[in-house]
């Protein structure tokens, strides 16, 4: 039996939650039934890709720049080697990624499947002109595609309503991580109500760290020894590191920037926090449960798929530092419930949220997509 031959696309050359996902395929997929092209443009997941065992993981590299979604020298590199190349099946991921690949695929006649990482109902853009030209455009390219994978019902869920796609055309594969050995150590420190925020994902304004640091002053009139630990990169930095000085929280809220072991760096935090207004799953969420960390997050998205309200972590609605600030503070003055939900949520993680489950998963719709060969 010949392998199976499957070009991955993707837009997004950072690190952050669609990048990370096709990184854990790439290391666990099944080299024995499949071989991987991958184009990305340049950047830390190229980086990450080139690093992986040659031998044992035998990906093939192209680095494309993709400057816009409509980039008409990034949709010719990427069908000339469709064309090259040939493959039994194309996987995009991501919004640019899925704009620049599916064009560059028509009417060469190979099974096609989009991952979609970033849209539910919550997820706005700027403009309403642009945000009806993107979905728009989604429906239009789901003519070109042979199966929609979402990472959340939520995410299904908006596709359908908003005609995108149809029900039978998308299955649901969520987003997992491997469960860490060790666990953090929450609510440990030496130092009396000594607590460690933390909250990881690309700066911009959906993530809605801005209300997590609107929250603090409140945070530590009664706790005022936190601090807040904010990871990731994007252009939205200035903006929250404004609202820090402005809230002379300098002191109390650090931006570690982009941090390449995030579960590594999660071990040191009392409770981790994902204000977001709209997410489609939450990978770090997940990678955070499986140390054993108890979540505060917003009722968003594919969010409470993944926290069970009250059990492995608390829920408040989006936007309201408020609310935030009283869902933290619960946590903080009940360590022993807090470590409770931290336990659960870890054994939550390990049976909905396997690495093993889901790339079994995403295998077999790989196998049932391709062509039969022999």
């Amino acid at each position: 039996m010949k392998k199976i031959k499957v070009f991955e696309i993707i837009g997004d050359a950072t690190l952050a939650g669609a990048p990370r996902h096709l990184l854990s395929l790439l290391e666990n997929f099944n080299y024995k039934k499949f071989s991987f092209f991958v184009i990305c443009p340049p950047g830390p997941l190229a980086g990450e890709i080139r690093s992986l065992p040659r031998t044992q993981k035998p990906i093939d590299l192209e680095i494309v720049p993709m400057e816009s979604k409509i980039d008409l020298g990034a949709i010719r590199e990427i069908r000339a080697n469709i064309r090259k190349l040939k493959p039994d099946l194309i996987h995009v991921h991501g919004t640019r990624a899925g704009v620049l690949g599916r064009l560059a695929a028509i009417g060469l006649r190979h099974p096609v499947i989009y991952t979609e990482h970033l849209w539910t109902k919550n997820y706005r853009l700027p403009s309403r002109l642009s945000h009806g030209f993107q979905i728009a455009g989604l429906w239009f390219l789901d003519m070109f595609t042979t199966l929609n994978i979402a990472v959340s019902q939520a995410v299904k869920d908006f596709m359908i309503s908003s005609q995108i796609s149809r029900s039978e055309k998308i299955v649901i594969v969520y987003n997992a991580t491997e469960i860490p050995k060790q666990k953090a150590a929450i609510f440990s420190s030496k130092e009396a109500q000594r607590f460690k925020l933390g909250t990881v994902g690309t700066l911009n304004f959906q993530k809605g760290i801005q209300y997590l640091i609107q929250a603090m002053p409140q945070i530590l009139k009664e706790f005022p020894k936190t601090t807040l630990e904010i990871v990731g990169e994007g252009d939205y930095r200035r903006n929250l590191e404004r609202l820090t000085k402005k809230l002379k929280l300098q002191k109390s809220v650090s931006f570690a920037g982009f941090v390449k072991d995030v579960e590594n760096r999660m071990k040191n935090y009392d409770l981790y926090v994902q204000p977001s207004l709209s997410e489609s799953f939450g990978l770090a969420i997940i990678q955070a449960m499986s140390l054993g960390i108890p979540i505060v997050a917003t009722n968003a998205g594919g969010i409470p798929e993944v926290v069970t309200a009250g059990k492995s972590g608390i829920l408040v609605e989006p936007a309201k530092p408020l609310a935030l600030v009283q869902a933290i503070i619960e946590l903080l003055r009940n360590p022993k419930r807090a470590k409770d939900m931290g336990k659960l949520g870890r054994e939550e993680v390990k049976i909905k949220f396997n690495l093993r489950d889901m790339i079994k998963e995403t295998e077999q719709i790989y196998e049932k997509v391709a062509p039969k060969r022999s």
